[in-house]
């Protein structure tokens, strides 16, 4: 899936507009747990501080005389970003490739709050931390307290599983204010009735099983810069005196902040300012699929329930055979097995439960995690890497030898690649050794070059490309992991997505939208695809 902007050809390592990873789904059933715990979402840690970008601290003292810190106070400038890709460079000039980028809405701290001269700005250059320098130009400013750049910093994603709401369009119009109702009667004419929408042909079908159809309510008061009925901020590079600034095509998703009503009517607050009526979407319901940390109770292998209904659990037999007994695990769950394999008289195979002797799950219900007991070559003694199987559908996080993080994952739907064709066009995802190349931490994805208009993913989370447009990232419009379902990316759950983002390197400094590796970055984590 190609990422939706603008990327100047020295800016970024991957190609232009990186092609799209989407693909049908299906909606899964009871959470993931071992059988009935569900693990709890892992939280990144909070940015490290270096000694360059250390904020001072402040302490009080307590009753009983000793001293607690207070909270850290950061007194660092900052440089904010008003249009989208406020790039970093290694040095104060537009050369090479960029180390990363500034989004939207965010601000990145800033070492000295002196510029430097150097080609390319005439405004000059600012050191960023921890490394690097950003152009004061018409995409960034120095001004946190300026109307405009507020206004975006309130949509701004949070550094969380889910940073936006999502829904998808029923083909759906998106304002510069909140239009009248006289103008809204005019413009529900283009849209068919409310609350309508057209069923989409059959390739659109697994970004629908997540929808629902209850009328998404109002949650939050009218934002300030949309009270009475007028807009009170710009639009940067959008001509916002225009109504009607664009229509988000049927099947496309939208991710919005809030949700307001106003006109008699309840619109989705963007994230880049704009309105759209929760009348021409549907909602997209979180996932409830996420994986497991490993070495806190729980072990490789793991056989995973690959479909979202209920298995039954099986007992042998007084002769000998496996029977189905009353107990069962849900669907996308996970039971710890041993690695041995039991076969049935009509040679079935089935694997115990390591923690419950006398309890079998069946080979044809399950998919296994199994441990790596070796290293792939280029993987130093202790380096993390990730171990995606394109048949099993099982991904699995490690550090050395010791695996970390197990999931499950979606590949592409054409199955294994064939040599000699090409992954894009027959949806399949390509087998090797991929250090990762880039990282974003949210951004909208499509299959189009240039704005897309067509077909796009508003504002998806932890995309982290491996060869473009191969990347790994989170599918929200889907939860049917394990199975392919991708057009030939690899397909992660919004939780896991977290996760694997901050479990990977380089990481993402403080205020950075994205980054590649090397120039100081550090390296990159390698993602290994294979067949089985």
């Amino acid at each position: 899936m190609r990422t939706s902007a603008h990327l100047p050809r020295a800016a970024w390592i991957a190609p232009l507009l990186l092609v799209a990873c989407s693909g049908p789904a299906a909606e899964r059933g009871p959470e993931t747990p071992k059988a009935t715990v569900t693990e709890t979402p892992v939280a990144p840690p909070a940015p490290a501080l270096t000694a360059d970008s250390e904020a001072p601290k402040a302490e009080s003292v307590q009753e009983d005389g000793a001293k607690e810190p207070e909270a850290v106070v950061d007194n660092r400038p900052r440089m904010g970003a008003v249009m989208p890709f406020a790039y970093i460079y290694k040095r104060p000039e537009v050369k090479g490739l960029a180390l990363g980028y500034v989004r939207t809405g965010t601000s990145v701290p800033l070492l000295d709050d002196k510029p430097v001269a150097g080609p390319g700005c005439a405004r000059g250059w600012y050191k960023v931390a921890p490394r690097g320098y950003l152009c004061l130009n018409y995409r960034t400013t120095l001004d946190l307290n300026d109307p405009y750049y507020k206004a975006l910093a309130s949509v701004a994603p949070k550094d969380e599983a889910y940073p936006y709401k999502y829904a998808f369009s029923n083909g759906a119009p998106m304002y510069s204010r909140v239009p009248t109702k006289e103008e809204q009667a005019k413009e529900d004419k283009k849209f068919g009735t409310r609350g309508s929408y057209v069923q989409l042909a059959e390739w659109s079908k697994g970004h629908e099983e997540l929808l629902t159809t209850e009328p998404i309510k109002a949650t939050d008061p009218i934002p300030e810069f949309f009270a009475g009925g007028k807009r009170h901020v710009g639009g940067g590079n959008r001509d916002t005196k225009r109504l009607l600034w664009r229509v988000i095509p049927n099947g496309s998703m939208v991710a919005y902040h809030k949700a307001f009503e106003a006109e008699g009517r309840v619109w989705l607050l963007t994230s880049d300012l704009m309105l759209v009526p929760a009348d021409r979407v549907r909602a997209v319901k979180k996932h409830t699929f996420q994986g497991v940390k490993l070495g806190s109770g729980v072990d490789l292998p793991l056989a995973w329930n690959r479909s979202h209904d209920p298995k039954p659990l099986y007992k042998k037999g007084d002769d000998g055979a496996f029977v189905a007994s009353d107990r069962t695990y849900p669907g996308k769950g996970y039971v710890e097995i041993t690695d041995s394999k039991v076969k049935d008289k009509d040679g079935s195979v089935y694997y115990e439960l390591r923690e419950d002797p006398g309890f079998y799950v069946a080979e044809k219900h399950t998919t296994v995690s199994r441990a790596k007991t070796t290293l792939p070559q280029g993987v130093k003694p202790g380096g993390k890497w990730i171990e995606a199987k394109i048949l099993p559908g099982t991904l699995t996080a490690y550090e050395g030898t010791t695996p970390v993080y197990a999931t499950l994952f979606s590949p592409g739907k054409g199955g294994l690649p064939v040599p000699g064709h090409d992954h894009t066009k027959y949806a399949t995802t390509q087998i090797g050794y991929f250090p990762i190349e880039w990282k974003d931490r949210v951004n909208t994805m499509s299959n189009e070059k240039g704005e897309p208009k067509v077909l796009w993913f508003s504002d998806v989370p932890n995309i982290q490309y491996l060869k473009a447009p191969l990347a790994m990232h989170v599918a929200y419009w889907h939860q049917d992991f394990s199975n392919p379902k991708s057009a030939e990316c690899v397909n992660v759950s919004a939780y896991d997505g977290q996760f694997l983002f901050h479990f990977t390197d380089p990481p993402v400094p403080e205020g950075w939208g994205g980054i590649r590796p090397g120039d100081g970055n550090g390296l990159s984590t390698p993602v290994i695809i294979s067949a089985q």
